[in-house]
């Protein structure tokens, strides 16, 4: 199999509470967690894998909790 031609992981996931939502989603360089709440910016972070974007969400959200 040619690796050069494969297509990147089609994912996506969304985390939502009241007015915050964590969002992950697939990109030609990676993975981008976005973080959104009313009356706030909306952050973005950037991974290069999933492992890594998924870990990032994991802490954002037991980070809620305190």
């Amino acid at each position: 199999m040619n690796r050069s031609r494969m297509r990147p992981l089609a994912f996506g996931a969304r985390l939502r509470e009241g007015d915050r939502t964590l969002r992950v989603q697939g990109d030609a360089r990676g993975y981008t967690l976005e973080d959104t709440g009313r009356g706030r910016d909306a952050k973005r972070r950037s991974h290069s894998s999933l492992e890594s974007a998924l870990r990032d969400l994991a802490r954002s959200w037991r980070g809620r909790l305190n």
